[in-house]
Formats: structure tokens, C-alpha cells, sequence
């Protein structure tokens, strides 16, 4: 068994999500963002009408980092975007083609060793700010740029489009999703979109977590949990004002000093 999925972007323009769930999608993948804080101009559109529908969603960013702090901070950028919508799905890690040729452009080789750093840092920074993380991958980067604990450390999307897929039957490759088509036709959507397929019950998997926060975590218990994490606070007394020194101490803390 599997569902049904799609994932989109401003390239789609305005979605009519009424269609697309009349159509029989069961959930969706959305880009918030890519780079260092840029926006997906659609992302806030498509995630209220996915909310107001009832179509669980997760969310992805499309990397430009070229350090692992810069991909941290991606993820930062991604659950700030994320932070008022209930997330059914993971918070994905997107690392492509283009993101290596950027990476080039600003005189950085992009090897295994960096490409696997920089999915660490984005999804490890995901899970400590309460998310499900996930990284999404095709054939060729599983084995040139991600090394093997990647797909035994996160669920990989698998990036993969045959020519007659069988989304019935799940790739070895797959780490939970499976995106099998780039040229897919939906009702409420003009042109082409990805067609998905999710094999793990990810609503499911993700309900514990929230029912370890007493309900969906908000932002600012995520950013409780966050600087607890890190050493920065002990997260008591989050009421409580803060004096000067506290607040130096805390951004001394930040640049990982003790």
C-alpha cells in the first residue's frame, strides 16, 4: 500500500487544491524556500490551502550551502517558514544538480565528504527543532555525493523517473518516498508536476512526537528545546525576563564558546 502524492512550487503558479484533492492526492511535498532565507512565493498559499482542505503536507528546501553551518541554517530558514502549519510529513533536504553548479561557481568542490556534511547539519538541525527530516536524492548523488550512512541515518525521497513506473512497488533505493515522475498531469494544477509515492505511514510517525508536546509543538516550545539542545539555556523560566548579562552570556554561548 502506498499514497498518493505530489510536490510543487511557485513553478506551479496557483494551485487549485480543491481539484487536486478531489483528484485523489493524499498528500504533498511543498518547497518553503531555497538558499539563505529566500522564500518559495507560493509556499504560504499552497500550505493554508492544504490546511484548510484537510491534505497533509511536508515541506522542502532547496540547498545552496556551501558549508554545514550555511546548511544548518537552511533548516533554521525552512521551520521558521514552517513554524505556524502542522507538518504531517517530513521537512526534506534538497541538494541538486544546481546546487552543485553553484557551489562550483563560488569555487567550492563539491565532494562526498562535503555534500554528506551538509545534509547532516540541515537534517540533524530539522530533528533537534522537532521535525521529521528526510533527504531527497536521485540514483547518481546516493553514490557519488552522499556517503552510506545517509540512507541509514534519514529516509531518502528517491529521485527516480522510468519510463513506466509501478509506484505499487517500492525501489530499493527508496527510503520512504519515492518521487517517480517529473512529468505527471493533476487535476487543479496547469502543466506539469512530481508524482509521489509514500510508503511509510509518516502521519503516524510523526503524531508521537507531537503528543510528547502536549499537542503540535509551537515555535516557541521547539525553540525551548532548541537552545536546551545547543547549551545555551536551560529553558527554564520562559516567562521570565532576561538581563543584559544573561542575554551575552546566552550569545556567547552561540558561538560556541563555554
Amino acid at each position: 500500500m502506498y499514497r498518493k502524492g505530489i510536490d510543487v512550487s511557485k513553478w506551479q503558479g496557483t494551485i487549485d487544491w480543491e481539484k487536486v484533492k478531489a483528484g485523489g492526492v493524499e498528500f504533498a511535498m511543498l518547497r518553503a524556500g531555497y538558499g539563505q532565507g529566500n522564500p518559495d512565493a507560493q509556499f504560504e498559499r499552497n500550505a493554508a490551502e492544504c490546511e484548510r482542505l484537510g491534505i497533509p503536507f511536508g515541506v522542502y528546501w532547496f540547498s545552496y550551502a556551501l558549508t554545514p553551518e550555511m546548511a544548518a541554517q537552511e533548516a533554521r530558514f525552512c521551520a521558521q517558514a514552517a513554524a505556524k502549519y502542522r507538518l504531517s510529513y517530513p521537512m526534506a533536504y534538497d541538494f541538486e544538480y544546481d546546487s552543485a553548479d553553484y557551489a562550483a561557481e563560488k569555487g567550492v568542490a563539491v565532494t562526498k565528504e562535503l555534500a554528506s556534511g551538509l545534509a547532516r547539519a540541515f537534517c540533524n538541525e530539522a530533528k533537534a527543532l522537532g521535525y521529521y527530516p528526510m533527504v531527497y536524492a536521485n540514483p547518481n548523488y546516493l553514490a557519488a555525493y552522499f556517503d552510506e550512512g545517509i540512507p541509514k541515518e534519514f529516509d531518502i525521497w528517491l529521485a527516480r523517473w522510468p519510463k513506466d513506473p509501478d509506484p505499487a512497488v517500492e525501489p530499493a533505493q527508496s527510503g520512504g518516498m519515492w518521487q517517480y515522475s517529473s512529468g505527471g498531469s493533476v487535476a487543479g494544477i496547469s502543466g506539469r508536476v512530481d508524482l509521489n509515492a509514500a510508503y511509510k505511514d509518516y502521519p503516524a510517525l510523526i503524531a508521537p512526537e507531537e503528543e510528547e508536546h502536549g499537542g503540535y509543538a509551537s515555535e516557541a516550545e521547539r525553540a525551548r528545546e532548541w537552545v536546551m539542545a545547543r547549551g545555551i539555556s536551560d529553558g527554564s523560566s520562559p516567562q521570565a525576563a532576561a538581563t543584559r548579562q544573561e542575554v551575552w552570556v546566552m550569545l556567547y554561548r552561540m558561538e560556541g564558546n563555554k
